[in-house]
């Protein structure tokens, strides 16, 4: 297969699983507002049409699906608090003095930065400082907003995610891996990280640069699309 054509197929997936979880959110939603009625009748069928899609893109069969209808009707919660919106994660961009960034072996063996999923009752750099300092021993003080990542630009299919990025400085601490959450944490140069990544991405490291090395200040964040000229 050319690789065009690879390329192509790998958007028609992402698309497809975008949609999906889109159509899903939109049924959940509806499903928290309207929890009985026609309109519930609608958002059931939108759920379990959106499942078996979601099974079929997974390669699953009719259990699959079931089992993913379920779980998502088990999350629906009534009103407000029901509205579904992307998970929130925070991340910790950490620099020694010499220059090299600080990342973290998970416990499926690949690398990253420290960071996680933001625990409710603390801000987003509150996070941050905690995920650092559970995940790595390091005491740090976030400085500055780096990026609001958006999990589906990167080509991302699974659960979609805001990540709140965040350029940090070391105040204390020492350098010991949670045996619950790391298995190992070390500082790299930018231009030889290690291997595996949790995600192939050139992003954030020429990030990371910009903020460490060339006194980048503003935060970045993904612009709107251009939107198509109307008629004259």
């Amino acid at each position: 297969m050319r690789k065009d054509a690879i390329d192509e197929s790998h958007e028609l997936f992402l698309e497809l699983a975008r949609f999906v979880e889109r159509v899903a959110a939109i049924a959940r939603t509806g499903l928290a507002f309207k929890p009985d009625g026609y309109d519930s009748e609608r958002y059931e069928e939108l759920l379990h049409e959106t499942a078996q899609l979601s099974a079929a893109l997974a390669r699953g069969g009719d259990a699959d699906a079931e089992a993913i209808r379920k779980r998502w009707r088990a999350d629906v919660i009534d009103g407000y608090d029901g509205y579904v919106t992307p998970g929130v994660g925070c991340g910790a961009i950490v620099f020694n003095p010499i220059g090299e960034v600080l990342m973290i072996k998970r416990p499926t063996g690949k690398w990253w930065y420290p960071g996680g999923f933001c625990d409710v009752g603390l801000s987003p750099a509150e996070n941050a400082a905690k995920e650092a300092r559970e995940e790595t021993g390091l005491i740090v003080r976030p400085e500055r907003l780096i990026a609001v990542i958006d999990s589906r630009k990167y080509g991302s299919p699974q659960r979609h995610i805001y990540t709140m990025l965040f350029y940090c400085v070391v105040v204390g601490g020492e350098l010991r891996p949670s045996p619950l959450e790391t298995l190992d944490a070390r500082f790299f140069p930018l231009d030889a990280l290690p291997r595996p990544l949790h995600r192939e991405d050139s992003r954030w490291p020429a990030l990371a640069r910009e903020f460490h090395f060339e006194g980048r200040v503003e935060p970045y964040f993904d612009l709107l699309a251009a939107a198509p000229a109307g008629p004259h």
